[in-house]
């Protein structure tokens, strides 16, 4: 699925850039942040400009690398998001014209016992778990979700 050479490239939504900076440092080098978005509607509305090899127009963040010449593999999403957050960012996904397979959702498992954000126990917990989730979606596993296209994490 991935050249294992160049670092596998996501999208994280998120609620506060303070949580979401030591996330994507944490990812790396194995996975390139090409953005974080901040909020469902700035994803949903940013995400499909990037799988089209596009700067979003306006940006809710500017963390992240900001190269959009690859489309990300996965969009994951932060623990401020419901069911009906995803559905929206979901569904911008599936509409976006010219998009074969879509990437996948990661949403964060909220059964999950965490510490809360911005601890940075929180960052660490949540880098491991995306860690090992975005490792299973590359190798192309079936995980459990909440529907298709969206898995746990």
């Amino acid at each position: 699925m991935a050249d294992p050479s160049r670092p596998i490239p996501i999208v994280i939504c998120g609620n506060k850039e303070i949580v979401g900076r030591p996330v994507v440092e944490g990812l790396k080098p194995e996975y390139e942040v090409i953005l974080f978005c901040i909020g469902s509607q700035a994803t949903a509305a940013e995400v499909p400009y990037i799988l089209k090899g596009t700067a979003p127009p306006t940006q809710s963040s500017f963390i992240g690398s900001g190269n959009y010449s690859t489309p990300p593999v996965a969009v994951v999403m932060g623990r401020a998001w419901d069911a009906e957050d995803v559905a929206l960012v979901h569904g911008a996904l599936r509409s976006t014209p010219g998009t074969p397979t879509p990437p996948v959702i990661l949403r964060n498992d909220t059964s999950v016992p965490a510490p809360e954000p911005p601890a940075p126990e929180y960052a660490v917990q949540l880098i491991r778990r995306m860690r090992e989730t975005l490792g299973k979606v590359v190798a192309g596993e079936e995980l459990p979700g909440p529907g298709e296209g969206v898995v746990w994490y």
